[in-house]
Formats: structure tokens, sequence, C-alpha cells
């Protein structure tokens, strides 16, 4: 026993505490995982149990609304108007027809408009051998062919809800058995049902889920989930064949779906109702009463248990602190010295030899950081200039090639312009104006190289930019871009912009191409590389991303994004540092 303690009291502190730590913890937090669990289920149970309570509500609500239109439907075997015109139509006056007529109209049109699921209603009168409708159209069925095709459809397999010609009818034939005699009935009613109607009422459902209408013959859906449907439908064959009415969850790939299925046995059709299991689990929002309650515990404990470690290590460590607080105010010359024996003298008596080391070595690792970003924005900007001399000279022997002695003494003034800037000084920062001449130069040389093939649009220098200092060479390379990765490809037509932008915070240089060439991967990737601090390649916009970061750190550097012309868009920022920080937006993109 003895032998255990002493091996327990020689364990370092740190083990301590966090062995401590997890024994008082890891009950609580797996109560929370139990409960949490537990809560889950019931809280997911009982929503699924409303939201079957809802689509039951709505789907009899709807099945009641047609059984009343095909109520009052079948009401018109008996009416005044429709007996006389099939029956005495001989005998009756020109008026006493017409009256006939438009009353029965406008009883139709009573009933088209006392719900919203009906689209039209057609009257087939055989007397009048003529259609009596609620529409102007054409799309009721005029003719005694056309109304009886639809009351054999509705024997043959639409009872009560007839589907031709990708419509859906209520049919009212009289009398009924005329058509299985092949004798012309007295009149034939069909009341075609809005789609439309039927479908907003789907997509009416409190729950958000993908919902169809449907029978044997015909499907109305709501366009919800579409992708998942048939795999829904495929496995809950067998439980529609069982039962009316049930709720199941369904496994489609990775997901779980939640299936609502009832069927009508007064239309003839169901309804199947399915949304993502985890939209109920999106909804569990009571459980966050519970999430805080356990964070409040959890930090009543952390404050017990530091209270624990601040009586046990307090006075060690409020030593430590205070050298701590003097090295930060940048006192490194104070010496804390320890005679303990344990951990915390071991950590005191080199926590004073790293601070004589530090005030040894600041003033050296200082200045060696420095000449060390300095000789690498040296490098990255001389790698800037070889390219472009290569083609620089090509575009020369071309044009003396062809005795094109003009063109070629206006490039070799924009090459010695060009090469004039970069080699005149080893300055690093330059003013913007200046920048934007040498780019100037550039273009120039570009446009004789590219000829009539690429429009330039180059915004004049906006004078809120002049003075304004910026490492040099940042602003030619994304220009050298667009020409060589953009727009090398096109024939004709091409088209490069030149733009400033300024707002209170940042200064914007941006160059857009409309080359067609960019494709999403590659645009991911020169996104991924961009944002890589230890990249490899030091070329183009990499080049002047990592000059920019190393100048102004967060404060600046360069984006990429599709440009509106069809290519590419290239935007460097640098912070706004003059002492007048109003300045207007200029084109801002």
């Amino acid at each position: 026993m003895r032998g255990t303690m002493r091996r327990i009291y020689n364990i370092p502190i740190f083990p301590k505490l966090i062995i401590t730590f997890l024994i008082i913890t890891m009950p609580l937090f797996t109560l929370s995982l139990v409960m949490n669990e537990l809560g889950k289920q019931e809280v997911k149970s009982q929503i699924s149990n409303s939201i079957t309570m809802n689509i039951h509500y709505y789907f009899i609500s709807l099945e009641k609304e047609l059984e009343r239109i095909i109520r009052t439907q079948q009401q018109f075997i008996n009416d005044e108007d429709l007996m006389q015109l099939s029956n005495s139509l001989s005998i009756m006056t020109d008026y006493q027809r017409a009256k006939a007529i438009n009353d029965l109209k406008n009883k139709l049109t009573t009933l088209k408009d006392s719900s919203v699921y009906i689209k039209d209603i057609s009257l087939f009168v055989t007397s009048l051998n003529d259609t009596i409708s609620t529409s102007s159209g054409g799309e009721a069925p005029r003719s005694l062919e056309e109304a009886t095709e639809i009351a054999k459809a509705t024997y043959s397999s639409g009872i009560p809800i007839t589907f031709w010609q990708g419509r859906l009818f209520l049919n009212l034939t009289y009398p009924n058995n005329q058509m299985k005699q092949d004798k012309s009935p007295l009149f034939i009613q069909n009341i075609e049902l809005s789609m439309e109607a039927l479908t907003n009422a789907l997509n009416s459902f409190p729950q958000d889920g993908g919902a169809i209408f449907f029978n044997d013959n015909w499907v109305i859906a709501n366009n919800k989930y579409p992708e998942r449907l048939a795999d829904i439908r495929s496995k809950i064959v067998e439980p529609t064949q069982q039962s009316a009415l049930f709720t199941k969850q369904v496994s489609v790939g990775k997901e779980n779906y939640m299936v609502i299925y009832e069927k009508s046995m007064f239309l003839q059709a169901s309804l199947l109702f399915y949304f993502p299991e985890n939209i109920i689990i999106g909804q569990l929002k009571t459980y966050g009463v519970w999430f805080r309650m356990l964070v409040i515990s959890s930090f009543i404990i952390v404050i017990l248990f530091s209270y624990g470690i601040y009586l046990l290590i307090h006075r060690p460590l409020q030593s430590l602190v205070r050298r701590f607080r003097s090295v930060e105010g940048g006192n490194l010359a104070t010496v804390l010295t320890s005679n303990r024996g344990d951990e915390f003298g071991y950590i005191i008596n080199r926590f004073e030899r790293t601070v004589l080391s530090l005030k040894t070595l600041i003033d050296e690792l200082y200045v060696q950081k420095i000449r060390l970003q300095q000789s690498e924005l040296k490098q990255l900007q001389m790698q800037i200039t070889p390219h472009f001399l290569y083609n620089s000279f090509f575009i020369l022997h071309r044009l003396i090639k062809h005795g094109e002695n003009e063109t070629a003494e206006l490039v070799s003034k924009n090459l010695g312009d060009y090469f004039h800037y970069i080699t005149r000084n080893g300055l690093e920062e330059v003013p913007f104006e200046h920048e934007v001449n040498h780019v100037r130069s550039y273009v120039e040389i570009q446009n004789i190289r590219f000829s009539n093939r690429i429009i330039v649009e180059f915004e004049p220098f906006p004078e809120s930019f002049r003075g304004i200092m910026i490492p040099r060479l940042i602003l030619q390379p994304l220009v050298e871009n667009a020409y060589e990765h953009g727009l090398s490809d096109i024939m004709s037509e091409g088209r490069l912009q030149i733009r400033f932008a300024a707002d209170s915070d940042r200064f914007y240089f941006s160059v857009e191409d409309s080359g067609a060439s960019l494709t999403e991967e590659r645009m991911a990737e020169m996104i991924a590389k961009l944002s890589l601090e230890n990249e490899i390649e030091t070329t183009g916009l990499i080049n002047i991303h990592r000059r920019l970061k190393l100048k102004y750190g967060e404060r600046g550097g360069l984006e990429i994004m599709h440009s509106a012309l069809g290519g590419l868009l290239v935007r460097i920022y640098i912070p706004n540092e003059k002492e007048n920080s109003d300045v207007s937006p200029i084109n801002r993109r």
C-alpha cells in the first residue's frame, strides 16, 4: 500500500490534474449524453406523430372537398332545366330554350366558383348536340365523341376520378347504364379538376417534404425530393397492401426518411408524404435548455476544480505570474530565484534561463528576420522580369523580319521604358502612378503582339490614388497573367478591363478578362495555392500575393474570382493609410 501511495505521490502534477478532471467530469458528460439521446427520441416521436396528424387532417379535408363536389354533381340528375332540355327540347320555344341554357350555365358557374379544385365544367346535352361550358376556351370536351371517351374511361378504370389525355375529370353520365349498352345518354357532365390547385394543396402541408397524390393511372406531385421518390415507393409496396394508413421510416442511401401513407377508399387514390428525418432532429430546439444546464453545471464544476488547484499551488503560481507580468512589461533584468525541488522550482529556474537567453538573442533574431524578409522580397521581385523579356524580343524579331519598322520603333520605345523602370533604382516602394505607367507600357507592347484580337479598357488613373506608395512590380504580373493564361487563345473580340476602386479601408486594382478556358477545378486549385503559406511556387499571382502579405500582413493581399466577362477577375488590395480616409468608391466591383 505504501509503495502504491509513493508511486502516486511521485506522479507529476499535470497528469494528476488530468486524471482528477476526467474523474469529476466523465459521469456528468455520460449522463448528459444519455439524457440527450432519450430526449431526442421522445421529441422526435412526438413531432412525427404531430406531422402525421396534420397530414391526415389535410388529406381528409381534400377528400371531403372532392366528395362534396361529386355529390353536388350528382344533384344535376334532378335539375329541372337540364331535364327539360334533355326530354322536351322539341316543344320548347326559343325563349324557353335560351333561358334554360343560361340558367343551367349559371348553375355550372356557381359550382365551379365554389371550389378552387374545379378548373372547368362541361355539360354535353345529346338533344342539343352541343356542350354548355363554364369557359370560353377550347379545352373542354366539345363533341359527343370526346365526352363519350371520358365516360368510357370512367367505367374502365376511373371511378370516381377519371384520367383522360393528361387531365383529371369527375364524370356524370345519365342514364348511367346507357354506356354499357352503347346507347347515347341524355347528357354527359364532366368536371375537370385543376392540376395546379391539387399541386398547391400538396405544397400547403405544414411540413417541408415531398408529397404525391396518386392511383394506378395518374400521379400529382409537388416535386420536392423527387430523386428519392422511386426508391421510397419501392420500399413501401408491401405495407401499402396491408394497411390503408401507416407511418414508416425508410433508409435511402445514407439518409433516413419518414414516410406517411394514407389511402382514400372513396376516391380510390392515395397520399404519400415523405421528408428527411434530420428535419425533425433539426427542430429539437427544446433541448437547448438541457444543453444550457449542462454548460452551467460544467462551469460550476470547473470553478470548484480550479479553486482546489488554487489552494494547492497558489503561492508558486503567484510568484511566477508576477514575473510573467514583469517580462510582459519589458523588464528582462529582474531575476526570480527559487529553492523549490518540485516541478514549480524547475519551471521557475528554467523560465529565468529562458528570459536571460531571450534578452541576449532578441535583437539578433529580430534583425535577422527583417533581413530575411527583405531578401525574399528582392528575390520574388526579380523573378518577374525575365518572362516578359523573352516575349518582347520575340515580338521585335517578328516585326523587323516583316519590315514593320514604325511598329518596331514603338515596341522598342515602350520596351525601353519598361526595362528602364525595372532597372533604374533599387527602391522597394514606388508611387502608385509610376506602377500604372509601367503597366501602360506593357499593355502597349501586348496590343501590338495581339493586334486587333483584344480590346483593352484601361480606366483613367484616379487622383485619389496619386502619391500612394506600393511595392514595385505588383501590378504588371496581373495584366500579364490575363494575356498569357486568359486571352492567349482568343482569336477575336477578346476583352481586358483594368480598373481602380477605393473605400475608407482599402485601395483596389483589378484586372479581368473574357477568357473562357477557366474551369471550376482550376479556380479551386488557384484559390487553394493562395491559401498555402509555404507554397513552393513563387511566380505569377502567388508571387504577388506573398509580397503583399510580407508587406502588409492580413491588411493586404490578392483575391481571385469569376469575371462577369466570362474569364478571371484578379484584384489586389492594400490598406488605405491616407490621413484623409473619406475616399469615395470608384467603380467598385
